[in-house]
């Protein structure tokens, strides 16, 4: 990095690179972009201060939300028997935006990694149960990104799932293996979703 620039600047510049798909070089655009627009910038560090105080996790399927429980979680006219597991509030928003599903989901945060320490207890497993009989759930929905870390941690789900009487299916092949779900043309979701695989009968 440039010696030139102010330290200010090039904390920022340091800052900003850490944020994921971004390098030094994208970082220091962003930052001579943020420093010609110093209302931008204004509004930009008043909402990231108020970030961690207004944002939680939903109560039930640990989506991101401004209240105890979501707006999707309060929606009573949606299909209580059906829960979709998803890895995170992106994919939840992708899969909600096709507009064909109508259940409830549940949000991991995390897929089995042991090489970055991230294990079942990561993965909030006792609280998708505990959702599972709260809402009398038939059939659990697995819509992971079919990459290694998806495909071992939707082999984990199964197993934990083994003793409960619910059906158990995954988004159907078709999705090219390694791509992530925000990345697939909507289209291709919906009839992953439609003609979903069985992984368990009840």
């Amino acid at each position: 990095m440039s010696g030139v620039y102010p330290y200010i600047f090039k904390k920022l510049i340091e800052t900003i690179s850490q944020l994921p798909g971004l390098g030094e070089k994208s970082a220091t655009r962003i930052s001579f972009f943020l420093l010609s627009k110093p209302e931008l910038c204004e509004t930009i560090g008043e909402l990231i201060k108020e970030l961690p105080y207004k944002v939680k996790l939903c109560k039930f399927c640990r989506n991101l939300s401004e209240e105890e429980i979501c707006s999707i979680c309060k929606d009573e006219k949606r299909d209580s028997e059906l829960l979709c597991i998803v890895e995170n509030p992106v994919n939840l928003s992708y899969i909600e935006e096709t507009g064909i599903f109508n259940g409830y989901y549940f949000v991991l945060h995390y897929l089995l990694s042991p090489k970055d320490g991230i294990g079942p207890k990561e993965l909030g497993l006792d609280h998708m149960l505990y959702l599972i009989k709260l809402r009398n759930i038939k059939e659990i929905i697995i819509a992971l990104s079919p990459t290694l870390s998806g495909e071992a941690t939707t082999s984990y789900i199964l197993e934990v799932l083994k003793d409960y009487p619910v059906r158990v299916t995954k988004i159907a092949c078709g999705i090219p293996m390694g791509m992530e779900i925000q990345f697939i043309d909507p289209l291709t979701l919906k009839k992953a979703l439609f003609g979903r695989e069985i992984l368990k009968e009840k």
